[in-house]
């Protein structure tokens, strides 16, 4: 039942009490006084153990993940460690005994990574930042490499490509389908500035050496071999190894050929190359050119089609994410989807009945769909129903249903068979624990804000106090992040047990996104090029603003928390924007874009020597004499991302300036941390939230 205190549904009772009088309105305030007592009165609360310690609490049950399709009719999902055989139609479930196999073969211990190829019969070994394949049936193994060292790696990313390209502990190995060839990425760092981390235990503690390319530094220099595993023998692409340049991650076609995203260091020119295997000579299949970047990650993406002679390449080049048909020469044929919205990626095809399906986020920024069309571009449908958000999509083999991961604000992630007109035929499981009805949870609505020069309407979440009483004034916290294409507001279910935990103790609990989170396509995000921090406060800022325009607002309690590039956006708003923020929780925040590593930097900022107006302009010390609140910043001396030496130089400016602010560091904690260290964070974060904005005693089980 829906409580009388439902934000959604005040302003229609205030409208009704004025318009039948004094008798309705002595009514109405009669049943709001029932609707406190049967909403609130009895419901649990969780407590302060359940909450931050994992102490038992039924609100939430694990939900079902989807395994695999045994057929159209019949499917393999988990639950609580076990897997099951599900019947679509019946709903019938039966335990799945797992046929017995032959014990697999472990990696060597001493392996830095070790992958299997598709057959299982090799596995391409990395040892000493040198490449091996080895035999799995008979254990031997050829050495491939024997040239690596600390600073010649072979399948190993350096850090710059691992933060920011390849992904972290990936190895840059890749085999072909047929198992035929190997590709791999060699870095040579000789040439990539040192930095030294202090580590401080024992009597004179340690150094740890790290090779971190700044904005204007040189990058390592890459080269691709692709090994014929049948003769061991190394083919290099044909790149030039100094040129100033980046690749992205390798990925073989299905006739063996391996297709290349090369990008310039100034990442607006992006490049799709097909590599012969044999030869190392180079075809170019796409050429790409912005005025600001192109990301050679998220932005050019590829889907070979079955016919084996036609691709789909999904581009930001409109201006939004949307799909083209090409040949396999790269001859573009057409663009398949267009308008103001964003085209996630290509589920599955039918060349048969020349139709294929994908994902998009057409009806609300903040919500993902199912999209069917055919493939000329025509008959474009939405398949799924509702106001959901989709998280995971799995096609039956022959499209009789659909099983998807959905949740919105109001509804907790289910996991649901579809049909293909998007008619739920059966739930598999939800989050809601046996005891979630007898919780006193926190109403949420999705809202949008007007950004200062009218341009966007910025997508912002707000979670309000259980038992929310809008003649009252709270306190608020903005949840933010910030970065580019990295929104974080969406229409989904995001109430962990800390949100209720502070909407139990009476906070509004805010999430709001900018121009260039994504939901804007690239014209948002292009706003921030050469400046980037400075767009984004400013929205975050107009967020502030409206939130302090609401009735229910303490105007002198608006703080802010963020990780990360969300830190940076804290460290902003207390500086830049300290006439909006009175508080401010920042944690592990990078502050001046000089110090941060080159791929990721200069793609928004150019170099420091092509834009040192930037740079300045977008430094947190740049703005430290505007600062007026109180700010908590939180930081691990390991931090091997974003470097101690950030929050120190804005420490140093702070104090210069005779200013009051906190800085906690966490000794040989790196970006982000668990554990021990993390449940003291959490503990002070706890105490900052009752001193500065509930105004609270420090419960005992703080102290």
């Amino acid at each position: 039942m829906q409580s009388i205190f439902d934000p959604d549904l005040q302003t229609n009772i205030t409208s009704l009490l004025f318009m039948k009088g004094k008798q309705l309105r002595r009514c109405a305030l009669t049943l709001m006084a029932i609707g406190i007592l049967s909403s609130y009165g009895q419901s649990k609360r969780l407590s302060y153990e359940q909450t931050f310690k994992s102490q038992p609490n039924a609100i939430y049950k694990e939900v079902p993940s989807f395994v695999k399709w045994l057929g159209d009719d019949s499917m393999l999902i988990k639950e609580k460690g076990k897997q099951f055989i599900v019947h679509v139609a019946s709903g019938n479930r039966s335990a799945y005994n797992e046929p017995a196999t032959q014990s697999s073969v472990s990696a060597p211990k001493d392996a830095q990574y070790y992958v299997p190829s598709p057959s299982g019969d090799r596995a391409a070994v990395v040892r000493k930042n040198d490449l091996y394949i080895r035999n799995q049936q008979t254990g031997a193994e050829q050495r491939i490499t024997r040239d690596g060292n600390d600073s010649l790696l072979n399948g190993v990313a350096s850090w710059v490509y691992e933060e920011e390209i390849t992904g972290k502990k990936t190895a840059c190995i890749w085999w072909s389908r047929d198992g035929r060839y190997l590709a791999f990425m060699r870095f040579d760092e000789s040439n990539v500035p040192v930095f030294m981390l202090y580590q401080s235990p024992g009597k004179t503690g340690n150094w740890q050496k790290q090779r971190f390319p700044q904005p204007g530094d040189h990058n390592p220099r890459v080269r691709i071999g692709i090994v014929e595993v049948a003769t061991s023998k190394i083919t290099w692409a044909d790149f030039k190894e100094n040129h100033d340049q980046y690749f992205g991650i390798p990925f073989f076609a299905p006739d063996n050929q391996l297709w290349v995203r090369w990008l310039n260091r100034a990442q607006n020119n992006l490049k799709l190359y097909s590599v012969n295997p044999l030869s190392g000579s180079k075809r170019e299949v796409y050429d790409e050119k912005h005025p600001t970047w192109v990301a050679i990650g998220e932005g050019v993406n590829v889907r070979f089609l079955e016919d084996g002679k036609h691709f789909i390449l999904r581009s930001y080049r409109s201006g939004w994410p949307h799909f083209y048909l090409h040949e396999m020469n790269g001859r573009e044929i057409r663009q398949l989807t267009s308008g103001e919205y964003s085209c996630g990626f290509v589920i599955k095809t039918d060349p048969k009945k020349n139709l294929l399906w994908f994902t998009a986020r057409k009806e609300n920024s903040a919500r993902t769909d199912i999209y069917e069309m055919k493939s000329d571009g025509k008959n474009l449908r939405r398949v799924t129903k509702g106001d959901y958000n989709l998280q995971d999509v799995y096609f039956s083999p022959s499209n009789k249903y659909i099983v998807v991961k959905r949740s919105n604000i109001h509804t907790p992630d289910q996991l649901v068979v579809l049909d293909f007109q998007g008619n739920t035929v059966r739930e598999l499981g939800n989050a809601k624990g046996a005891d979630f009805d007898n919780y006193a949870l926190p109403k949420k609505t999705f809202n949008r804000v007007k950004t200062t020069d009218g341009k966007y309407d910025l997508p912002v979440v707000i979670t309000y106090p259980i038992g929310f009483d809008s003649t009252k004034k709270y306190p608020m916290m903005l949840y933010v992040y910030g970065g580019p294409n990295a929104g974080k507001v969406y229409d989904e279910w995001n109430t962990p047990l800390a949100d209720i935990w502070w909407a139990q103790e009476g906070m509004i609990q805010v999430t709001a996104d900018n121009r260039s989170s994504g939901h804007f396509g690239k014209k948002g995000m292009d706003e921030i090029h050469r400046r980037t921090g400075i767009m984004e406060i400013e929205d975050f800022m107009a967020a502030g603003r409206w939130l302090k325009q609401q009735p229910w607002a303490d105007t002198s309690k608006l703080a802010i928390m963020g990780y990360s590039f969300g830190g940076y956006m804290t460290c902003m708003a207390l500086t830049y924007g300290a006439d909006v923020f009175n508080y401010g929780l920042s944690h592990w925040p990078n502050t001046n874009w000089k110090l941060y590593d080159t791929h990721y930097t200069e793609r928004y900022m150019d170099s420091p020597e092509e834009n040192p107006e930037g740079y300045k302009i977008t430094a947190v010390e740049h703005y430290a004499h505007r600062y007026k609140g109180f700010l908590r910043i939180v930081h691990g001396t390991a931090d091997d991302n974003v470097h101690p030496r950030h929050v120190l130089q804005v420490a140093d400016t702070l104090q210069n300036l005779g200013k009051h602010f906190e800085l906690s560091l966490y000794p040989g904690q790196g970006h982000g941390f668990r554990g021990d260290k993390w449940l003291h964070n959490k503990n002070e974060t706890a105490r900052f939230y009752y001193r500065y904005l509930l105004n609270k005693p420090i419960p005992d089980f703080l102290k």
